[in-house]
């Protein structure tokens, strides 16, 4: 009959110690992770990249990208950020808007047939942006169903990965 040694008894017990501290670690770790982080697949051909990584918090900056809320959409957005507090947007006598670089000239209609109204010129106001994207047509702050996008509706800052 052969006996267990107290010496691999307690190797033993180290190793399940360290299995469930590591087990631990890494839940702990994957819960901080998708609390700050998460992963958005474009599905549209409104920007070039098709998966962002969104940081949930709200670094607004110019030519940065933001995922945000929308009525007009049961899932997130996301678009270019081109336009900050106090920028003028405006119309040129082509029809093409403006807000500090040349957006492009709003759409009368969707692919689907729904009348499109273009936004109003005005200053962007307090805690709001004008969101972009390349797209001629790209649904975004240049209609006014879309509009300027709030600060406070801002779900995280998208970074392109591919």
């Amino acid at each position: 009959m052969s006996s267990v040694s107290p010496f691999r008894i307690l190797v033993k017990k180290c190793f399940l110690y360290q299995v469930c501290i590591l087990g631990l670690g890494l839940v702990v770790c994957f819960e901080g992770i998708t609390r700050f982080t998460s992963l958005a697949l474009n599905q549209s051909d409104s920007l070039p990249q098709r998966v962002f990584l969104i940081l949930k918090r709200k670094k607004v900056q110019r030519e940065g990208y933001v995922s945000f809320k929308s009525d007009w959409f049961k899932a997130p957005l996301i678009k270019q950020v081109i336009g900050l507090e106090g920028d003028k947007m405006i119309y040129d006598e082509e029809g093409f808007l403006w807000v500090v670089r040349k957006v492009g000239k709003p759409l009368s209609q969707s692919i689907e047939g729904k009348i499109l109204h273009p936004i109003q010129p005005k200053i962007i106001p307090a805690n709001h942006v004008f969101v972009y994207a390349s797209h001629p047509r790209s649904f975004d702050s240049r209609y006014q169903d879309v509009g300027l996008i709030p600060v406070d509706s801002i779900l995280g800052q998208a970074i392109p990965l591919f």
